[in-house]
């Protein structure tokens, strides 16, 4: 299948959501952001609720046999990223 590059702009707070997203179900943000856009761009769901339903599926394939991580530890590392002070 031929494949095509593009390049999206996100503000540091949606960039810093799609992060944490993406660490959380092991894989990179690109393709994350990949796999979300085709979701959303699949013709066969009628409803976009029956489209993220899809995608989620597919993350959660994607994702079966990792080891969970800690939401609070991945916050926490959000936070430093973006140089936030802990509470």
């Amino acid at each position: 299948m031929l494949t095509k590059p593009i390049t999206i702009r996100l503000g540091m707070p949606d960039y810093l959501r799609l992060e944490v997203e993406a660490k959380r179900l092991g894989m990179r943000p690109g393709t994350l952001a990949n796999v979300l856009l085709h979701g959303s761009l699949t013709k066969t769901a009628t409803t976009h609720a029956e489209t993220a339903l899809a995608a989620l599926d597919r993350l959660v394939a994607r994702s079966a046999g990792k080891p969970p991580l800690d939401a609070v530890l991945l916050v926490h590392e959000a936070r430093e990223a973006l140089g936030e002070r802990p509470d």
